[in-house]
């Protein structure tokens, strides 16, 4: 149809084209920019460790109280949860210089304060004992603390256990980065013991190997722990603290937590 008009006016149409097609490129870019930096803007990034059974990884996928927990948290301030797997000490890394948003269970110590939020209330108590976990290839008996003395005692690097044990320094301890590591370390005799809950060491373990393999200790540590969501003091979601401190009290009230924890026990929990 252009053959009907003078060649000025035909180069006009084709600059308009040419000109409106641009103009719509851009608004589209300009677009598909201000959504990722919305996104970006309402990211929340968790550092998580694997920690069965409220966190596991099920077909490369995780899984867990842990993260039904987190979306329900993020939700409440319309973010998008983005979890970063990381050995504990890596974690606690990234949540002192801000690299990482949010963490879930934490005990509380004088020192973590200093870098991070503790959302209120406690969203768990600790009530399962630490046990010491031995071979039985060696002929070890733990029945008391002093028992302890002369041994080499595993330990994950970044945990807290127990004060006393924590701040003992004449005990020989050796510090790993996962609870898998614990269990492999044992089983080949270069540690003699380390401790845990039994609800973490029975999924690191054949129903076999837990049976004839290891050892469960008579002494233990029995106090309750409370186990805390936190955030970090160098991260935007720390201005959400409040709202999600409320969130969290409200979900343990109404019993939506009680019910996170039915779902998962019923779906994630290994046997012994």
């Amino acid at each position: 149809m252009l053959k009907h008009y003078s060649p000025r006016r035909i180069r006009l149409i084709r600059f308009l084209n040419i000109t409106m097609k641009y103009f719509f490129y851009c608004i589209a870019i300009a677009t598909f920019c201000c959504k990722v930096s919305v996104s970006a803007e309402h990211k929340l990034t968790v550092a998580v460790f694997l920690e069965p059974p409220y966190l596991t990884l099920l077909d490369d996928q995780l899984v867990g109280e842990h993260v039904d927990i987190v979306n329900l948290l993020a939700n409440t301030i319309k973010f998008q949860p983005a979890f970063i797997e990381c050995p504990p000490v890596r974690c606690l890394a990234m949540i002192k210089q801000g690299k990482a948003d949010m963490m879930i269970g934490l005990s509380k110590s004088l020192a973590r304060e200093k870098d991070m939020i503790f959302l209120k209330p406690a969203y768990h108590i600790q009530k399962q004992p630490l046990h010491f976990y031995t071979s039985k290839d060696k002929d070890i008996r733990i029945n008391s603390y002093n028992d302890l003395e002369n041994l080499v005692i595993g330990t994950l690097r970044g945990a807290m256990y127990f004060s006393y044990f924590d701040n003992d320094n004449t005990l020989q301890k050796i510090e790993v980065t996962s609870r898998k590591q614990l269990v492999s370390m044992l089983l080949k005799g270069r540690i003699d013991t380390f401790l845990e809950r039994e609800e973490t060491v029975v999924p690191l373990l054949t129903a076999s190997q837990y049976q004839h393999k290891i050892n469960v200790e008579k002494y233990q540590y029995n106090k309750p722990i409370n186990s805390y969501i936190v955030i970090s003091k160098q991260s935007k979601v720390k201005n959400y603290a409040e709202q999600l401190s409320q969130a969290l009290a409200e979900a343990m009230a109404d019993g939506t937590m009680s019910e996170i924890r039915k779902k998962n026990a019923v779906n994630h929990v290994p046997r012994p």
